[in-house]
């Protein structure tokens, strides 16, 4: 056999893996899951990740993105119930969530949810404001985004950090200014606010929408 027929026998068996490997991954994801407006109803997707799928990251770096995810959220809801293998979990959820940032590092979902894993980690690493400062960056204007980014900066000292500071600044302005559906996660980014948030938001508040109260009366 000739080179050339061996170089195509090549060809065809690499495209073929290819076509079969996309296939397989795409029946065994589910469509890409959302961030809530509301920070508190966070949780894990109804569906389970295979972990086979990872050894396909390399074929679609898409559906990796979306499976990844979903991970990251289901360690971020077993944390949240203290199970004793969260930590474990939600390291793992990181390294997939980094290894998929590594290839697609344009994904503010992604971003975000390493943010909300480092918190969980460790609120006092760098990492957390970097990861959150990537969400604006990726994502500026991104209404479904804005209500979990700001509460994840309030609730830590991410904040201690100027650009962080500057960049949740604009999502308070936007969010009081021209999306009124969004005032009310203000008013509730405030009341899980740690004292720094607190102070943070209401400096925001008073020089953006005096007029805005961040502790309504009931």
């Amino acid at each position: 056999m000739s080179k050339f027929r061996i170089l195509l026998v090549a060809l065809a068996l690499a495209l073929g893996s290819y076509t079969l490997a996309s296939a397989v991954a795409e029946m065994g994801s589910s469509d890409q899951p959302t961030f809530p407006l509301d920070p508190a109803a966070i949780s894990a997707p109804s569906f389970r990740v295979p972990d086979w799928l990872e050894v396909l990251a390399p074929f679609r770096s898409d559906l990796e993105a979306s499976n990844a995810l979903a991970a990251a959220l289901q360690a971020i809801q077993s944390g949240k119930k203290n199970a004793p293998e969260a930590s474990i979990e939600v390291l793992r959820a990181q390294e997939r969530v980094r290894q998929v940032l590594s290839i697609a590092p344009y994904n503010p979902e992604l971003w975000l949810a390493l943010a909300l894993l480092q918190a969980q980690r460790d609120p006092r690493d760098p990492l957390l404001s970097e990861a959150l400062k990537m969400t604006y960056f990726t994502a500026p204007n991104d209404a479904q985004l804005m209500p979990v980014r700001l509460d994840t900066a309030t609730s830590f000292d991410a904040l201690a950090d100027p650009d962080v500071r500057d960049l949740v600044r604009g999502d308070v302005r936007l969010m009081l200014t021209r999306t009124p559906e969004l005032r009310t996660a203000v008013v509730s980014a405030y009341r899980r606010a740690s004292n720094l948030g607190r102070t943070f938001l209401e400096e925001a508040v008073q020089s953006i929408d005096p007029s805005f109260a961040l502790n309504p009366r009931r």
